[in-house]
């Protein structure tokens, strides 16, 4: 027993001491000096993943995992190359691609998706493996999944047109790797992406008709949640918030990616400030979430920037943010593929007027499909999980050749647990994700839920209206959960209990069955 146990534990010290090469050490990640030799989406090359893939903690067992380095251009058109990871479960579907764009929002090139996805990669990048659970549930259903490092090799956060030519590129690439991953040249395609993979992804169908016109034909939708549009709108949510951390790994991404007004932006922060500012550059998301949490970058008495909110009227920075607006004007793009959209109506980050011009605007300029769900009671943070499954649940109906809406319509609910399916979606997550854990080979051993039970039902409406009751959660210092409560009629406490009572009876479920739990009805 004590000769077992110190092997346990020589092997999690050893796993421990043995992290993945981070990419600004990792030679494959070098953009070669011929790239422009290459065309859009061509795979330079590639490779199996240097280590494991993980899933959130522990090691995630799939058939095979790959990274490829595809060529794709900047925001200005010069040639660079970026690293995408391909994922194939083991019941996979040669026919079926999940593009699942992560949020990195960080400007260090250490922070990309395809380490994080690496287990025993360094812990900073834990908000990016938080959505590994999701990018499992696309494998559970056969789904290869591709996660591109959109923001580039300079890491640039933020960088709307990079991002998203990032992504129609990686998606080329994935078409054109039959020869290794057995994916058919004719796959059905979907984008996801929430928060700033929703930058990546908005921007991807925006530009995909000018840019990558052919792939229409494979794309059969995005699913776009926390909808970043306007980098302006987001960065004056965040300052003095829980999440101001936000803005100095955002604007040190627009320093990289335009790089000649680096000295113009510079000479706007204050001297004493500069250090503390440009140390962003080496942070991950949560680092930067920790070091500059409430801290006010455009307002208070010693803001970051000296002339505070006019830091944006400067002509040279109000064209950077115009050029990163989506649906600004219609010559810039209007998407062709499918597009759903789900977002809290009080998302504290990226407030709601902003995704809802972009809304306006595209379907007002003849965007074929767009089904615009807002959640009544959820801000950023908890839309992040209760919006997630209604965006997967809407990808899955278009894989299984349901077809999406024609024109433009919006919803509003109590909360997007209320999309029709979510409650399966998340059911799903949580049987793999737990699976996971014990070695289960994923897509083979993990099971497939596809209807919804009672309990699962239940739930969702029980969640949904207990947060119509308390409201979004406040992210400011100086706010505080007083009066929240009394915003809310207890009209909506009922309601959730009427709902769950309807849903008895309707189905015949006798509630003391329920209790003493007898009751194996699905519903």
């Amino acid at each position: 027993m004590l000769f077992l146990s110190l092997l346990l534990w020589v092997t999690a010290a050893s796993a421990l001491f043995n992290r993945p090469t981070p990419p600004s050490r990792d030679s494959f990640y070098d953009v070669p000096q011929n790239v422009s030799d290459y065309k859009y989406g061509d795979i330079i090359a590639v490779r199996p993943t240097p280590a494991k893939v993980r899933s959130l903690i522990f090691p995630m067992n799939v058939k095979n995992s790959w990274q490829f380095l595809v060529r794709s251009e900047d925001s200005h058109g010069n040639a660079n190359a970026f690293v995408t990871t391909v994922l194939e479960p083991f019941n996979s579907d040669p026919s079926k691609v999940l593009s699942y764009q992560p949020w990195q929002d960080s400007n260090s090139i250490d922070c990309a998706p395809s380490y994080a996805l690496l287990y025993n990669a360094n812990g900073d990048t834990i908000t990016t493996q938080m959505e590994i659970p999701f990018i499992q549930y696309g494998l559970s259903k056969g789904w290869f999944v591709a996660v591109p490092d959109y923001q580039g090799p300079k890491s640039a956060f933020t960088a709307g047109h990079q991002s998203g030519k990032a992504v129609l590129d990686g998606v080329r690439a994935v078409l054109r790797s039959e020869d290794v991953t057995g994916i058919e040249k004719g796959a059905s395609v979907a984008l996801f992406g929430y928060s700033g993979g929703s930058l990546a992804s908005g921007w991807a169908t925006q530009l995909q008709p000018a840019y990558a016109p052919e792939l229409k034909a494979n794309l059969i939708g995005a699913a776009i949640g926390g909808w970043v549009t306007n980098i302006t709108s987001t960065a004056l949510a965040s300052d003095g918030t829980f999440a101001a951390g936000l803005i100095p790994n955002a604007i040190n991404g627009i320093i990289s990616e335009y790089s000649d007004y680096a000295k113009l932006i510079d000479s706007e922060i204050a001297i004493l400030k500069k250090g503390r500012f440009y140390a962003a550059k080496e942070n991950c998301l949560l680092n930067s979430v920790v070091v500059y949490i409430f801290q006010k970058f455009f307002s208070g008495l010693f803001p970051y920037f000296k002339n505070r909110v006019g830091f944006f009227d400067v002509p040279e920075v109000a064209e950077i943010v115009r050029n990163n607006t989506l649906a600004y004007v219609k010559s810039d793009g209007v998407p062709e593929i499918p597009i759903f959209a789900f977002h809290g109506e009080a998302d504290e980050l990226v407030p709601i007027i902003q995704p809802q011009r972009a809304y306006d605007n595209f379907c007002e300029w003849g965007a074929p499909s767009i089904e615009w769900s807002i959640s009544k009671n959820t801000g950023h943070a908890i839309e992040t999980f209760l919006g997630v499954g209604a965006g997967l649940s809407w990808i899955e109906k278009r894989f299984n050749g349901e077809a999406p809406i024609s024109g433009c319509s919006k919803t509003t609910r109590t909360t997007n647990l209320e999309y029709p399916g979510a409650d399966v979606i998340y059911s799903q997550v949580i049987a793999t994700y737990v699976q996971g854990i014990f070695g289960a080979d994923i897509g083979e051993d993990t099971i497939d839920i596809n209807d919804s039970t009672w309990l699962s039902k239940i739930i969702s409406y029980g969640f949904s209206r207990f947060l119509g009751l308390v409201g979004p959660i406040p992210l400011k210092r100086d706010d505080t959960i007083k009066d929240v409560i009394g915003n809310h009629t207890v009209d909506e406490l009922y309601k959730g209990f009427s709902d769950v009572k309807v849903l008895l009876q309707q189905h015949q479920i006798d509630p003391i069955k329920v209790l003493e739990g007898d009751a194996d009805i699905e519903v």
